[in-house]
This record gives structure tokens, C-alpha cells and sequence, in this order.
């Protein structure tokens, strides 16, 4: 009903916890795993939200904090593992869909089949933390009672000895390693179906293979076991099979049949011109008769504009002539008057 307070309070107890958890390594150097109220948080962020998108404001961190139990929490008790395989379970949830490849999935299941074997690997194989080769708890789920295991049923795996509120018996404890073991092999068998076709799954899964082959099909654990160990090794082979890494062809493909494209040959932007020599030739000859036409028009038009000026200046300077010519007789007649009156007053005064 409230989809953005239930992340913002989901965000909340996710940091809170990678804070708290944080914190503990920094002052003991390692972290417990959470109690049940965290992982039943976990269970329900992978219910409620969206567990396949690429990114996601609460399944994202929640990813990170499945991820920093599985490397950070050591394995020291029967609790822890049934916590561990709990995350394992939580944690195949989210990447059911998505088929994102988990490889702190695979170390985990790889770490609690270490722990369950009585016989150690040969050279070459090593553990990765939270394990141990070697101390008080690499041999944690391995039975020793043979009767014990012959009295074993396989049940679901009960949360409720994840808490350790009571002492468990010696027959109950081997019961419960027994269980946890059919839950891990019962995990392997889902990885290899969900990661069968990744190259990093099987290159990640040899150690995995060679322990299952080796130390826990031939042991004295019970047969329901022993058929779930050979079951799981049954399925690796068979998507061993199926997957075919990508090689090199020896030789190139035969390219397919195409038909030859036309080039057009374009000399100007945005102007195609013609597909045969000829009639680029005439375009040519057109545009060069053009240019050559509006050359010879501007040169006329230059000459009859200089022709013009000239005639003009010649049109001005005959005026000019005639104007002084016209003036000077002016004069010359403005003195002959002057002069013939002057002479006519002195006839009159005699």
C-alpha cells in the first residue's frame, strides 16, 4: 500500500546493520552473522521488491549485504551454517530471473562441502575466507557416527536451530550436519542449472566437481546423500556438455552474393551529377559557357559605364567653353556700351 515508506524504512535497516556490522570487524577484526529478524528482513525485501531490475533502491543494497555476509561472517558454529545456507537460499530468490552469477555463492557451498569431508583435497586446492583449512571448525559438519547417519532422514532445514536457544544432543547436532549438507548439495544442484551455461561457472566449479567426485561420493554418509552428490555431478557433466566455448572458424565465411551498388559521384554538395561521362561533360561545358557569358556581361557593362563617364566628362568640359566664350563677348560688349556712352555725354556737353 505504501511502496516508497517501506523502502525508505527497508533502506534504513539495511544501513543500519552494514553500519553495525562494519563497525564490529573494526573493533574485533571479523563479524557474527545477523540474528533472525535481519535475515527475515532480507526474505521479505526479495518478496516485495522488484528482484530483477539492473538497479534497484532497496534490492541493490540488499544484494551487497547478502554478498558481505557470505565473505565477512566466519563459519565457527551449526548456526552459522544454517544462517549461511539460509543467505544462499535468499540469495538465489533475487537472482532467479536476473541469472546474475554469484560467485560468493558458489565459494560458500564450495566452503561448507570442505568442512563436511573427513579427507583433505589434494595439492592445488585452497580455500577462501570466511573458511579455514585448517582449525578447530574445518571439520564442523563431518559425522563420525555411523549410526547417527543411519538413523538420518532428510527434513527441510528448521530456522529455529539457527537461534541455539537450547543445547543441542550429539545425535541431534549430527542429524542437523547431515541436513545441512542436503540442503548445500540440494544448492549446488540449483547453481548448476541456473549458471550451467556460464564459462566462469565451470571455470569457477572445478575445485567443486573434483571434491564432489572424489571425497563425498565414495564416503560413509548416508544414501540419500550419496545419490544427491552423483545426482548434482550428473547435471554438471551433462551442462559441461551442453556448453561450447566460443572458438575462431578456421577458415573466413563465404561471404553472400550482392549485387554491385551504383556509385554516383557527387562534386558539388547537395548536386548529384550524371551517371555517364557524356552528359557530365555537357553539365560541365553548361556551366562553364554560363560563367564565361556573365564574365563578357560584366566587362560590356564595366566599358559602357567607362564609355559613358568619358562622354559625360567631354559634354561638361564643351559647356564650360561655351559658358567663357559667352561671358568674355559680355564683357567686350559691356565695354564698347560703357565706351560709346561715355563718348555721347561729351558730344552733348560741347
Amino acid at each position: 500500500m505504501f511502496p516508497e515508506s517501506a523502502s525508505k524504512s527497508m533502506r534504513f535497516v539495511l544501513r543500519d546493520a552494514m553500519h553495525e556490522m562494519e563497525g564490529t570487524i573494526e573493533a574485533k577484526g571479523r563479524a557474527a552473522f545477523p540474528g533472525l529478524d535481519m535475515l527475515i528482513y532480507l526474505k521479505i525485501a526479495g518478496m516485495l521488491f522488484p528482484t530483477s531490475d539492473l538497479w534497484h533502491p532497496v534490492v541493490t543494497p540488499a544484494l551487497v549485504c547478502l554478498s558481505q555476509l557470505l565473505t565477512k561472517c566466519p563459519v565457527l558454529s551449526l548456526p552459522d551454517v544454517v544462517k549461511g545456507l539460509f543467505v544462499c537460499c535468499v540469495f538465489l530468490d533475487y537472482v532467479s530471473l536476473s541469472q546474475r552469477f554469484i560467485p560468493e555463492l558458489v565459494n560458500f557451498l564450495l566452503g561448507i562441502l570442505y568442512i563436511a569431508t573427513p579427507n583433505r583435497p589434494g595439492p592445488g586446492f585452497a580455500l577462501v575466507h570466511p573458511f579455514r583449512p585448517l582449525g578447530r571448525n574445518s571439520e564442523l559438519l563431518v559425522v563420525s557416527d555411523e549410526g547417527d547417519a543411519a538413523t538420518w532422514q532428510r527434513r527441510s532445514l528448521s530456522l529455529h536451530w539457527a537461534g541455539a536457544r537450547h543445547a543441542q544432543t550429539e545425535t541431534e547436532a549430527n542429524h542437523t550436519r547431515l541436513s545441512c549438507l542436503a540442503v548445500c548439495l540440494a544448492l549446488v544442484k540449483r547453481c548448476v542449472l541456473l549458471y550451467g551455461a556460464l564459462p566462469a561457472f565451470h571455470d569457477i566449479t572445478r575445485p567443486l566437481r573434483a571434491l564432489l567426485a572424489q571425497h563425498l561420493a565414495g564416503s560413509s554418509h548416508p544414501h540419500e546423500l550419496q545419490e544427491l552428490c552423483r545426482s548434482a555431478l550428473a547435471d554438471m557433466e551433462a551442462q559441461e556438455r551442453r556448453y561450447q566455448p566460443l572458438v575462431c572458424e578456421r577458415s573466413k565465411p563465404v561471404p553472400l552474393k550482392l549485387f554491385t551498388p551504383r556509385l554516383v559521384k557527387v562534386l558539388e554538395f547537395g548536386r548529384k551529377q550524371g551517371s555517364t561521362k557524356e552528359e557530365q561533360e555537357r553539365k560541365r561545358l553548361i556551366h562553364k559557357h554560363r560563367r564565361e557569358f556573365k564574365g563578357a556581361v560584366r566587362e560590356i557593362r564595366k566599358d559602357n559605364q567607362f564609355l559613358a563617364r568619358m562622354q559625360l566628362s567631354e559634354i561638361m568640359e564643351r559647356d564650360a567653353e561655351r559658358k567663357r566664350k559667352v561671358k568674355q563677348l559680355f564683357n567686350s560688349l559691356a565695354e564698347q556700351e560703357g565706351e560709346w556712352k561715355a563718348l555721347k555725354r561729351k558730344k552733348f556737353k560741347k
